[in-house]
């Protein structure tokens, strides 16, 4: 067994759809989906990460695929717990006299009693000290910004299980609005439409992935196409057909209308001094689903003021994590400790 004095610091960004892992001096290390395949009757991990999303919609009765993370926020501590540890002796294996200590990003939206799951889910997997740190205040740090500063932020961080919009300033939020909606919603939002007007059914796998390659809020775009295969729901033959980008753009513009929605009712609540810097500098994009085709465009016009997205918006959050986990007194700076 290997032995060191101290297990290496970490960083993590525990999302509904996946775990990102952030160590010191190597940066992101674990990207990986928020997924376990376990057997039905003794509760036996068999896979985790890509292996197990892999498997979603293949498997027989007695194995299940799980995800331990449900809109935000911790839905099977066990299976957290044991996802954590996993990765937590993938980083650091062996044994440690002084275990790591970790900064974990978690959804400003959420209670006190959730949080304090997700921190005892890392001190019970293998920290010694756990840092919570709100996931739109790391995305700021995470695409170079300086939160600290007495400076008006708004954030619009859409991940795969919620949506947020907050104004950060001084290391915290100022005024916030959480949607219980992400990427998974829009998922199953193509999933019913294929299943509706196509009369062809699908798996989330396949759903997710003509959202990444085809689902567009541009008009130039609405040529996109993409070959789609499923489960023909007439005589339930295998069946394919070609989808066109142009047909499920209402899969995401009765979302994108919300966002645009609750942008409002943040901005509602923010200071005017404040208002002024975000009049100047615009939004930050976050979050998986930054990466849509055509929606910072889309919520750009509706609101005028400038998107700002990162080339890698997914992981804005895990870097701002790294940051603070390597210089934590900027994080703490105005806050109480």
């Amino acid at each position: 067994m290997k032995l060191r004095i101290k297990a290496e610091d970490l960083a993590i960004d525990l999302g509904t759809s996946s775990i990102k892992v952030f160590k010191k001096e190597d940066g992101v290390v674990i990207n990986e989906p928020t997924v376990l395949v376990l057997d039905h009757q003794n509760r036996q991990i068999k896979a985790i990460g890509q292996d197990a999303k892999d498997m979603i919609g293949k498997t027989p009765d007695e194995i299940i695929v799980q995800r331990p993370i449900e809109k935000g926020v911790i839905s099977d501590f066990n299976l957290t717990e044991a996802m954590l540890n996993y990765y937590f002796q993938k980083i650091n294996p062996g044994f440690s006299f002084l275990q790591a200590r970790a900064v974990v990003c978690v959804p400003s939206g959420i209670t006190d009693i959730e949080e304090r799951a997700v921190e005892d889910a890392a001190l019970h997997a293998g920290s010694r000290d756990v840092i919570m740190v709100d996931e739109s205040l790391a995305s700021c740090f995470g695409v170079g910004l300086s939160p600290e500063d007495p400076r008006g932020i708004l954030v619009l961080n859409l991940g795969a299980g919620n949506s947020e919009v907050c104004v950060v300033s001084l290391n915290g939020i100022v005024a916030s609005k959480t949607l219980k909606i992400g990427g998974d919603d829009i998922d199953k939002n193509i999933q019913s439409f294929l299943k509706d007007n196509k009369k062809i059914e699908i798996g989330l796998n396949t759903a997710e992935k003509i959202k990444k390659e085809i689902l567009s809020l541009r008009i130039k775009d609405k040529n996109l196409s993409i070959d789609v295969e499923g489960r023909d729901l007439k005589d339930a033959k295998p069946k394919r057909i070609k989808l066109k980008s142009e047909e499920i753009a209402a899969c995401l513009s009765d979302f994108a209308d919300s966002l645009v929605e609750m942008i409002y009712l943040v901005l509602e609540k923010t200071p005017p001094e404040l208002s002024s810097d975000i009049k100047n500098d615009g939004f930050i994009l976050t979050g998986g689903m930054a990466k849509v085709k055509g929606l910072g465009e889309y919520i750009e016009k509706k609101i005028n003021l400038k998107a700002n997205v990162s080339d890698n918006p997914d992981l804005d959050a895990i870097k701002g994590a790294g940051l603070i986990m390597e210089n934590p007194d900027r994080f703490l700076k105005y806050q109480s400790r």
